[in-house]
């Protein structure tokens, strides 16, 4: 509650007029319709204020119905008209605000298809009905996970939305809708296919023609290519003018070494562009989908604060597309290199390395130095294997205004990284999680499973708060970490 003094004088600063309730008398039921009222406002009034406004909004409504659950009864008469209010309020914004506000909210929107309070769950349901009716490239692409899930009830509300939506559209526009979901749905079931294809006697490639003849011939199809340019795009209601749809896919899909085997396969755009994707199976993404809105989110912020513009800050973030809730597309990020490839090449170019010897014997000191002070296995690994990522950017930036450039690059994007890391408890930052700009020096962050400090309920628990070894300090230039990585750790923080 707030003392009346205070709210006397909030009152003041609003023009002397408030009218929302302040004070431990009144009841927080009361005060929801006023603020989504206007939150709903600030909807209009641009996107600055849609960002702020947006989540707040949600954020709002679905705790207000999370309360209505948790108490079903109302208290008094004042509280049901209260709660009446609040559905009303949101029923209006839903029915009345512009739909394209509404699309960075997508994922929010999915996630509570089944909301335990029928009433919050009926608004929501008619919400998305409305954008995925103006919008359907990306509600088709937002809604593909949830309607194939394994969770009956949450695949039935996905499919029930975009029924209506099809049955929303009439004419023409009714015609296109239903030839697009068509088009969607044999697309996205190809694709998972294709995800957890398992080409025979362990090949490193094989042919779309040759194993898919159905993906081949299905295509070209009017559905967008899920790329973030595409995915955050608001083109007007029910147009597809500057999306880029997909038009063929290239026959060759190469099948990577790793464990559940991932296919790298190539989209051809309807603008003559190839769109690299991963195809992982065995994988649910949607906590990389959750982190790729966290990192918008973040960026949004940075371009917001001054200190943060001036150094650059941003996270790189890449399209992650759920398809199922174990497998799914992620963009492939160009002109990337793993951050472990990196350090190999300069220990392999001055003769420390070789792959079919070197792991097993780093190993081999690993096992042998079991019950043994840790400080001494690494003092033998800094003399065998010294910090060397200085070197790697050298080489990849023999122009000193370039090699300034990606060094600038590296500490920044390694701090900013970091400090987000550490935030939401972001752990598993081996060497083959994080990866390297060859053409920049920026550092790209991926796999995003280990989270909410996972990592310290593993055997062996992680307990540092982000990665900062010898190499990552080694490459932010001779002030080590007390130079650009601390100045953008620091703003970081601070925003």
């Amino acid at each position: 509650g707030v003392a009346a003094s205070r709210g006397d004088r909030r009152g003041d600063r609003l023009g002397g007029r408030s009218r929302i309730p302040l004070g431990e008398e009144a009841p927080h039921a009361e005060i929801v319709p006023l603020v989504l009222a206007h939150y709903g406002a600030a909807l209009g009034a641009g996107s600055a204020r849609a960002a702020q406004a947006l989540p707040r909004l949600l954020t709002v409504f679905f705790e207000h119905g999370t309360a209505c659950v948790r108490a079903p009864r109302p208290a008094n008469a004042r509280e049901r008209k209260a709660r009446e209010a609040a559905l009303d309020a949101m029923a209006k914004l839903a029915a009345r605000a512009p739909l394209a506000v509404w699309l960075p909210a997508l994922p929010q929107l999915t996630s509570r298809l089944c909301h335990a309070h029928a009433e919050t769950r009926g608004v929501t349901r008619a919400l998305l009905v409305r954008i995925a009716a103006a919008h359907p490239h990306q509600a088709l692409w937002a809604l593909a996970s949830v309607s194939r899930s394994a969770h009956p009830a949450r695949a039935e509300a996905a499919q029930g939305v975009l029924a209506s939506a099809r049955r929303a559209a009439d004419g023409d526009g009714g015609n296109a809708a239903r030839s697009l979901h068509a088009a969607f749905g044999s697309l996205a079931d190809h694709l998972v296919r294709l995800c957890h294809f398992a080409p025979a006697g362990r090949a490193r490639s094989f042919s779309i023609a040759r194993d898919f003849p159905g993906l081949s011939r299905l295509l070209p199809v009017p559905v967008v290519v899920p790329v973030a340019a595409c995915l955050d795009a608001a083109p007007p209601a029910g147009a597809a003018d500057g999306l880029v749809s997909v038009a063929g896919v290239d026959d060759g899909v190469a099948v990577l070494a790793s464990l559940q085997r991932p296919k790298k396969v190539t989209l051809l755009g309807s603008d003559g562009a190839a769109y690299a994707f991963l195809a992982k199976p065995k994988d649910d993404l949607r906590k990389d989908a959750r982190m790729m809105e966290v990192a918008g989110t973040a960026n949004a912020l940075f371009a917001r604060a001054a200190p943060a513009r001036a150094r650059g800050l941003r996270l790189r973030r890449f399209a992650v597309q759920p398809l199922t809730e174990d497998c799914g597309l992620v963009e492939w990020v160009p002109h990337t290199t793993v951050y472990r490839t990196c350090c190999q090449e300069v220990y392999a170019a001055a003769g420390l390395y070789d792959r079919s010897r070197t792991n097993a014997e780093v190993k081999a000191a690993y096992d042998a130095a079991a019950g043994r002070p840790p400080t001494e296995w690494l003092a033998r690994m800094l003399a065998k294997f010294p910090p060397v990522l200085h070197a790697w950017l050298l080489d990849r930036f023999p122009d000193p205004g370039a090699w300034h450039g990606a060094r600038l690059a590296f500490a920044r994007g390694a701090a900013a990284w970091s400090i987000l890391g550490h935030v939401v408890g972001l752990g598993d930052r081996h060497g083959e999680n994080i990866l390297l700009d060859a053409a920049t020096g920026d550092v790209v962050h991926v796999d995003f499973s280990c989270l909410f400090d996972r990592g310290l309920t593993l055997e062996k628990p992680e307990v540092v708060p982000f990665r900062l070894t010898q190499n990552v300090v080694d490459a932010c230039g001779v002030a080590g970490v007390e130079g650009a990585f601390r100045a953008a750790a620091e703003t970081t923080l601070a925003v």
